[in-house]
């Protein structure tokens, strides 16, 4: 046992690891640049479990991640043992507290490692979440919670690109508030862990103006309206090439929008009405209804992450940077930046 612990409290393993690592990260730079399409997929995933399945796939181009993770393991062995080591050592012969400063670092190095591999094993990532200004969508992995969008901010150009942004947003849990914040640029909303990011934005269809019996109804996709006179009907299904089969059952030919219809729903079969152009109609239930307009809004597509390890990190961050600040400040005559003299 005693040959093992001298083997990690090793300065040499410390150099060789770090030798080591650099190689294999430069080599894994190298194939990230040549394949970024691949690697760029990795981003949207949680690594560990995509290591134990997806990685094992496609070994040549994943087999430098598991290598950096066994010596970066290593490495995490080596600086805790070196670090008890010197504690102990520091402790035992009552030298100046001055002399702990460096392991503050190292100290704070483990607390945000361990952050990054909680966040390597758990939690989720999802991108694409799109949520229409005014309207709500359910988080992944998250039953009951739901984002609404209630407003956005954008300025920019084409000179300068984007220059500034904000989304406003709620988080409703079984339809009550619990949190209102702003999304800005690098600078996400976070709940319980759960962290929204901004995307990207722009406008598109979120409903149609109908007319029927002389007034005028709005009705956002999949959701429910009524009529002056009582009845209840609901928007369904948008079929992007309309069809019917020989048993009358509606079908879309393909993914191309080039006869869409929309299912209205009601009382007994469904009506299908023409969404190519305005002025289209569809009679049904002694009543027709009229497509007088589109409803534009706003939208914004968000990226929704929960990392268990994010407090870690930050915590071990701080710990990290204030053991710097300690060490290269508060030393004494072996101060860095700051020596004093007499």
């Amino acid at each position: 046992m005693s040959k093992v612990w001298r083997f990690f409290a090793s300065i040499y393993l410390t150099i060789v690891l770090a030798f080591v690592i650099c190689v294999v990260a430069a080599l894994g730079s190298l194939l990230t640049m040549k394949y970024p399409r691949f690697y760029r997929a990795l981003d949207h995933e949680i690594l560990f479990p995509w290591l134990a399945d997806e990685g094992l796939k496609r070994l040549p181009l994943t087999g430098w991640i598991y290598a950096l993770v066994f010596l970066v393991s290593l490495f995490t062995i080596n600086t805790v043992v070196c670090t008890l080591d010197k504690v102990s050592l520091i402790l035992k012969s009552k030298r100046p507290v001055q002399s702990l400063f460096p392991h503050i670092v190292h100290v704070g190095f483990f607390i945000a490692l361990l952050g990054h591999l909680a966040g390597s094993v758990g939690g989720f990532r999802s991108q694409g979440n799109v949520v229409f200004k005014g309207g709500s969508a359910p988080v992944p992995n998250a039953p009951g919670l739901q984002v609404r969008l209630n407003e956005m901010e954008i300025k920019g150009s084409e000179e300068r690109g984007l220059e500034y942004l904000r989304s406003n947003i709620t988080l409703l849990r079984d339809g009550g508030e619990v949190k209102t914040g702003d999304i800005e640029m690098n600078s996400p909303v976070v709940y319980k862990g759960i962290a929204f990011y901004h995307l990207d934005q722009g406008t598109s269809p979120a409903g149609i103006v109908l007319s029927s019996n002389g007034e005028t109804i709005e009705a956002d996709f999949d959701a429910s309206f009524a009529t002056s006179d009582g009845a209840s009907f609901s928007l369904g299904e948008i079929y992007p090439d309309f069809a019917l089969d020989a048993d009358g059952r509606p079908f879309s030919r393909s993914n191309d929008f080039s006869n869409p219809y929309i299912e209205i729903k009601g009382p007994g079969d469904p009506a299908f009405l023409d969404l190519s152009r305005t002025g289209t109609s569809v009679r049904a239930w002694n009543r027709t209804f009229t497509l007088e307009d589109f409803i534009i809004k706003e939208y914004a597509v968000l990226a929704i992450h929960k990392d268990p390890g994010i407090w870690l990190i930050i915590a071990g961050s701080s710990v990290l940077v204030a053991g710097m600040l300690l060490l290269l400040f508060f030393r004494g005559d072996r101060g860095e930046l700051l020596r004093q003299k007499g």
